[in-house]
């Protein structure tokens, strides 16, 4: 098959749409991604990148159109500036285009307009599309963005009826957001629950990291440093369990990271706390396998109760016990997996947690992790659904 895939962001940016198109090329098709200039998480262009440098049109077999999108920096008219624009130059290219590809796939994480170029190119051509939703909208722009303009939240609403209404199948990352999405009108044969997968590394060829010390008990964070995450109640467990030989480790980062730093500061907790910045996958595998448990924690909120962060699949997938400071669907995970403990969102209860873990059985809640990664997330079936979704859909429109 020929697959064009719309995603804002693509390598060296790391995401796992990456890895899907690195797939889905070694199992024989042909994959072009529409994409703008490596800038996430900060907002500037990476070193080496520039609308006058040329840049790789391949990837592990993949092609790359990089559309020129201005970087989003730090303001909200940035943020604007850098969505619309991808919107514009997007329906441009789609207009211009006169290769014809079996299938469309859009890879949404925010923000929701990538999808109109896709759905521009899906209506041209007749060909199917498949949104991946990992975020709502307009619910994530008014929880995350912190937007309140009712006008403005309309419009975003008129902008998602319209994709949901292109798309020919709507891939959820959980099932509530199935739920969510049933909830406006759209109708339940378009949706398929289309979990996140992780690549399962290989333990035996991690090396354990050497900040890793045997005589302390190690709580690793991997992913993006946002305030959606929460992790203010990190550093305050952090304050309250010194002297304890608990050690917390960061890996990643994110717009969120500087504040962080300065509260951790303030509590004087900069012992118990390391950030190790943003790493390879292999190498934020290596931390997360090697360490006692992992957190995860959302400020709270029902938006982030309906959420499973790709995080969640990392942990479980390095077989790795999970202390989820989190609702909804993170919560459920845990309990389901018996591979864990699930906290308030309070520094007292996941100090109990943590207690609790140094003195659990965490082999069998390993074992466990690993398994329920097994049964649910490995990206081996889930991206050979996709696939098989992708063929039935294009043969059946050829077929008319």
């Amino acid at each position: 098959m020929k697959i064009l895939v719309f995603s804002q962001y693509f390598y060296p940016e790391n995401f796992r749409v990456n890895t899907l198109c690195a797939e889905l090329v070694s199992r024989g098709n042909e994959v072009k991604v529409v994409t703008a200039y490596p800038q996430y998480p900060f907002g500037k262009i990476y070193d080496g990148y520039g609308f006058g440098v040329p840049y790789e049109r391949e990837w592990k077999g993949v092609k790359i159109e990089r559309l020129k999108v201005p970087p989003r920096g730090k303001t909200a008219y940035g943020l604007l500036r850098n969505t619309f624009s991808y919107v514009g130059k997007g329906n441009k290219w789609v207009k211009r285009c006169r290769e014809k590809f079996d299938a469309v796939y859009v890879f949404e994480v925010s923000p929701v307009t990538v999808g109109l170029p896709a759905i521009a190119y899906g209506k041209k051509f007749n060909t199917p599309v498949f949104f991946n939703v990992q975020d709502l909208w307009p619910e994530n722009v008014e929880v995350v963005m912190g937007v309140k303009n009712r006008t403005v939240l309309h419009l975003i609403d008129k902008i998602v009826d319209k994709i949901y209404a292109g798309s020919d199948t709507i891939l959820c990352a959980t099932r509530s957001f199935m739920k969510n999405i049933a909830a406006r009108g759209v109708p339940e044969e378009k949706l398929r629950y289309w979990p996140q997968f992780h690549v399962k590394p290989d333990y035996a060829a991690l090396k354990k990291p050497k900040e890793y010390e045997e005589d302390v008990f190690k709580v690793v964070f991997a992913g993006n440093i946002g305030d959606a995450q929460g992790l203010d109640l990190l550093a305050s467990t952090a304050a309250i369990m010194k002297g304890k030989g608990v050690k917390f480790f960061i890996v990643g980062d994110g717009r969120a990271r500087d504040s962080l730093e300065k509260k951790i500061v303030r509590l004087g907790a900069e012992k118990e706390v390391l950030f190790i910045g943003k790493v390879s996958e292999e190498a934020a595998d290596a931390y997360v396998h090697y360490a006692d448990c992992a957190y995860l924690s959302f400020c709270d909120n029902k938006l982030f109760d309906m959420t499973l962060p790709a995080k969640m699949q990392t942990y479980l997938a390095c077989g790795t016990p999970v202390l989820a400071a989190a609702g909804g669907e993170s919560a459920a995970v845990v309990r389901e997996a018996e591979c864990g403990f699930v906290a308030e969102r309070k520094p007292e209860s996941v100090k109990n947690a943590l207690e609790r873990f140094m003195t659990a059985d965490r082999e069998t809640m390993r074992r466990r992790a690993e398994a329920y990664f097994d049964a649910h997330f490995l990206p081996d079936r889930l991206i050979g659904e996709l696939e098989k979704m992708m063929r039935e859909k294009s043969e059946r429109e050829k077929r008319k």
